[in-house]
């Protein structure tokens, strides 16, 4: 277990604030949505606080039925889970262990090398390509006969570059059918790239390929943990035996259902984020500052300075981002935010 990354989530803000004097931390480290709940999913939230005292529905039934719905998919390809980093964890602990190893781009989600671990397998984690992209063609040529999993991150965090449909069809052209392929797609609501295309289709010819998504990002609802999967029944039935029974609450799931309805309203979110994303990237652009071009709802970037000193006085100012090796990832805030976030990079450099 000593060998397992535990994920370092940091202090929070509030202790952050009164430790540094402020009233407030602006809040960019963590890719979480700036807006809070639509009102609707706020008002059926405490509408179902009365009905808390039974268990949920271990199935989330109902939100199946209404993803089903939205995608026009058989409601028995759904698998509702708390958030979708449970399910990319169990999908780790269901199909390997000793003896097996898992595959995933560097950088790219940590929850990948830490599900592999978790589940006693060895993470082979594959550099991107010269333009921060995942590399299809090298992952699949990483694919060893122990190989269980492929985790395929599009568009990736923390680069915020996406793969094209073209990619992702070789990737599972060229990796063998007994391999589980899951394509974590968090932050495909965000994509506006015309080459971009969800692997959600291609689970319809191959049973061993997953898609998994989740309502943290531009459904703001990151504190309520729940996610899904789509793929073939079959294999969403063997791949979900190690979650635990009740494991999404009733109100994760009453709020994801409501939240579900007004697509009008998730667009114009995702209206603003493309928005906030050409600001801050333009913005660190004029400052002479190296940027990766995004598709997500966040910016990497390279700056001039040390990026663990550079953030770390960032936060002394209020403005909190996360310093990743060379890196540092901004989350895109409000109008208000990206323009203080960037009025306080410009004083700090």
């Amino acid at each position: 277990m000593e060998d397992i990354p535990a994920y370092d989530p940091g202090r929070p803000t509030a202790e952050l604030a009164s430790d540094l004097g402020l009233d407030r931390i602006i809040e960019l480290a963590a890719n979480e949505c700036p807006s809070p709940p639509f009102p609707e999913v706020q008002a059926a939230v405490a509408a179902a606080l009365a009905t808390i005292n039974r268990y949920p529905l271990s199935n989330a039934d109902y939100l199946v039925e209404s993803l089903a719905d939205l995608y026009d998919i058989a409601p028995d390809r759904f698998w509702v889970g708390p958030g979708s980093t449970s399910i990319l964890t169990s999908i780790a602990l269901s199909t390997s262990g000793p003896g097996t190893s898992v595959v995933f781009g560097n950088p790219s989600f940590v929850v990948y090398r830490m599900a592999s671990l978790l589940a006693g397998a060895e993470p082979l984690a594959i550099p991107l390509d010269g333009a921060w992209r995942l590399d299809p063609e090298g992952m699949a040529a990483a694919v060893r006969p122990d190989t269980a999993v492929v985790y395929y991150c599009n568009p990736n965090n923390p680069t915020g570059t996406h793969s094209s449909e073209a990619d992702i069809r070789r990737l599972v052209e060229l990796v063998p059918d007994s391999v589980t392929i899951v394509f974590d797609e968090a932050y495909a609501e965000y994509v506006d790239a015309a080459d971009y295309s969800s692997a959600i289709p291609l689970t319809n010819d191959h049973d061993n390929v997953i898609v998994s998504r989740t309502f943290s990002k531009v459904y703001g609802l990151a504190g309520m943990r729940v996610g899904y999967a789509i793929g073939d029944p079959a294999t969403i039935r063997a791949l979900r035996r190690p979650q635990a029974p009740y494991a999404t609450g009733t109100l994760a799931q009453v709020a994801a259902i409501e939240a579900l309805k007004h697509q009008d309203l998730v667009a114009r979110r995702v209206e603003s984020n493309a928005a906030g994303r050409t600001f801050l990237a333009q913005q660190l652009r004029q400052l002479d500052q190296s940027v990766i071009d995004s598709q997500t709802n966040f910016v990497l970037w390279e700056p001039s300075e040390d990026p663990a000193l550079l953030a770390a006085e960032l936060l002394q100012s209020g403005v909190m981002m996360r310093p990743m090796g060379p890196w540092i990832r901004v989350t895109v805030g409000t109008e208000d935010d990206n323009a203080r976030a960037i009025e306080m990079i410009s004083q700090v450099l």
